[in-house]
């Protein structure tokens, strides 16, 4: 994480630089004005008044140039935060599409949303506000020095107190770290319980146990808002020991101060600045109590977020990018799934470049798995998967899924119009209507209220599960890669539209290798080639006929 870390630095080191220079002015300026407050009065208390008044006015503009730097801040802090947050997200979705299925599948949904927003967040915060916190920092070793200078005593006493209440607060802070890990962990939990409370309620009404659920997020909101009240106490509670014991401090040094006036040892105006810097000594002493909690919050999110780093394929020595390929697929003794009950057991077959190949079996056969392969959603233990006799985990990620695409029977869409869901695929939308078109779908798009600028989610009721089909083979044919996967989505079609399909499809096949999951005799009827599976294992091959003659299960499926 510290090379990451170290890189999205230098990316904001502008803006980083930007807001530097504004925090050294703003608390260069709140240093100087007790100064100039304490020598007003000195020259007021000795009958200077010219001079005081020549120190009230530099004293107006200190302040002034304070208030306009303040202003200034509110922009540069934000520079900052927005840069970091930027990087830091887009790095978080380059990793997460490097992740097969299965590890993303050790995330809850709560848990990985927290990551992306609320722990981005705190990493972000954490830098942004770092460089204001080592300003004060800075200021901290002025104030120790100035006591220093004035009064070797005031130095002493300053210099022991804070070095006992920052040994308070380290030595509490693990307890603090301790109810902080666990709130995120309970947030992680209420946040999926009322994550699935949506997305599930259909079977929620449908099997009536609405208050068996309501009762578990209650629960989960309960054991956070638990967790969150005795991590803030706690917090809180540091906070305030810190600071009253400097507030006492304080009092008892304006006694030593107003002993020491008394006897000419002192004049009145240090006594100010001796107020005015032990302001600042409780302010800083509270930023140590929170730069120490951001801190270790800082080390919470990077290790969350480092999860999303953890299993993601991150190998990119010796990639090689594929101009072009014929489209020959090879399978050779793949092992996939578990070894003591694996998806797929020594598997081999090769499958021909500009042909139509199905998949068939009954359930559980492994059919799934090669797409799972094939869109790389996870890794075989043994054995290698060729496009053109070239391994595909050697093939470059961008130009790999340029070569693949599929249609599935569930497909998702992204909330957006039905044209920014074709259109995120490079193209126009004359091209898009004309797909559409071929497909059968242009029609019932254009009856929705704004035809193909209309909002579709992936729970949208304003089409049929046909129409979300059609739209998810129009995406495939669209994109126009080498390799059309698709997975028992043809079969779930109308006898027309299927009609419809198969004809384009078999057009399409002059120069694509074409590859269908399907237990339909009338699509498998039209294929070249069929590969028959059982319990992961390739069991015969053969068109539609030579199949039905010589295999006993083929006929069964079919």
């Amino acid at each position: 994480m510290k090379e990451y870390n170290k890189t999205i630095l230098k990316k904001a080191s502008k803006e980083i630089i930007l807001e530097a220079f504004v925090c050294i002015v703003l608390r260069a300026c709140l240093l100087i004005i007790p100064i100039l407050y304490s020598k007003m009065i000195s020259d007021v208390s000795s009958s200077l008044f010219e001079q005081a008044i020549h120190v009230l006015i530099i004293y107006i503009i200190v302040v002034s140039i304070y208030k306009l730097f303040d202003y200034f801040r509110q922009h540069t802090y934000y520079f900052v935060y927005n840069k970091l947050y930027k990087e830091w997200t887009a790095l978080g979705m380059q990793y997460t599409y490097k992740n097969s299925i299965f590890s993303l599948s050790r995330f809850s949904s709560g848990e990985y949303l927290n990551i992306m927003n609320s722990d981005i967040d705190i990493i972000c915060m954490f830098f942004t506000n770092a460089i204001y916190r080592v300003i004060q920092i800075c200021e901290f070793i002025f104030i120790f020095y100035y006591f220093f200078t004035i009064n070797t005593a005031l130095f002493i006493t300053t210099l022991s107190a804070s070095l006992i209440i920052l040994m308070f607060i380290m030595m509490s802070s693990d307890k603090v770290q301790e109810y902080n890990q666990n709130k995120k962990d309970l947030y992680d939990k209420k946040t999926s319980t009322i994550g699935d409370i949506f997305s599930g309620i259909k079977e929620i009404k449908g099997f009536n146990i609405g208050k068996k659920i309501n009762n578990r997020a209650i629960n989960d909101t309960n054991r956070w808002t638990t967790a969150n009240a005795k991590y803030s106490t706690m917090y809180n509670l540091v906070n305030i020991v810190s600071v009253y014991f400097f507030e006492i401090l304080r009092l008892l040094l304006l006694i030593y101060g107003v002993y020491q006036i008394s006897y000419g040892n002192m004049e009145v105006g240090i006594l100010v600045i001796i107020y005015s810097y032990y302001q600042k000594i409780i302010d800083n002493f509270s930023l140590v109590t929170t730069l120490n909690l951001e801190y270790r919050n800082l080390k919470i999110s990077l290790r969350r977020f480092r999860k999303i780093f953890q299993y993601a394929n991150t190998k990119n020595k010796d990639m090689v990018d594929v101009e072009d390929i014929s489209g020959k697929i090879e399978f050779k003794n793949i092992l996939y799934g578990y070894r003591n009950d694996p998806v797929l057991n020594n598997f081999s077959v090769v499958i021909n470049p500009n042909s139509m190949t199905a998949i068939t079996g009954k359930t559980g056969s492994g059919k799934t798995g090669i797409v799972d392969l094939l869109l790389k959603m996870n890794r075989q233990l043994e054995g290698q998967i060729l496009f053109d006799d070239i391994d595909i985990s050697t093939i470059s990620e961008d130009t790999y899924y340029n070569l693949v695409s599929i249609a599935r029977k569930d497909p998702f869409f992204f909330n957006c119009s039905v044209k920014d869901n074709l259109t995120i695929l490079g193209k126009n939308e004359d091209e898009i209507i004309d797909v559409c078109k071929c497909l059968g779908i242009h029609e019932k798009i254009m009856s929705l209220e704004k035809g193909y600028d209309t909002v579709i989610s992936n729970d949208t009721k304003l089409l049929s599960s046909s129409d979300k089909r059609l739209l998810a083979i129009a995406r495939v044919l669209l994109k126009d890669s080498k390799i059309f996967l698709f997975d028992e989505i043809i079969e779930t079609l109308d006898k027309s539209k299927r009609e419809i399909i198969m004809k384009i499809l078999k057009e399409k096949k002059t120069n694509h290798t074409i590859l269908i999951i399907s237990r339909d005799t009338k699509i498998l009827e039209h294929m070249d080639n069929i590969i028959l599976m059982d319990s992961g294992i390739l069991i015969d091959s053969g068109n539609h006929e030579e199949l039905s003659k010589k295999s006993k299960l083929y006929s069964e499926i079919s």
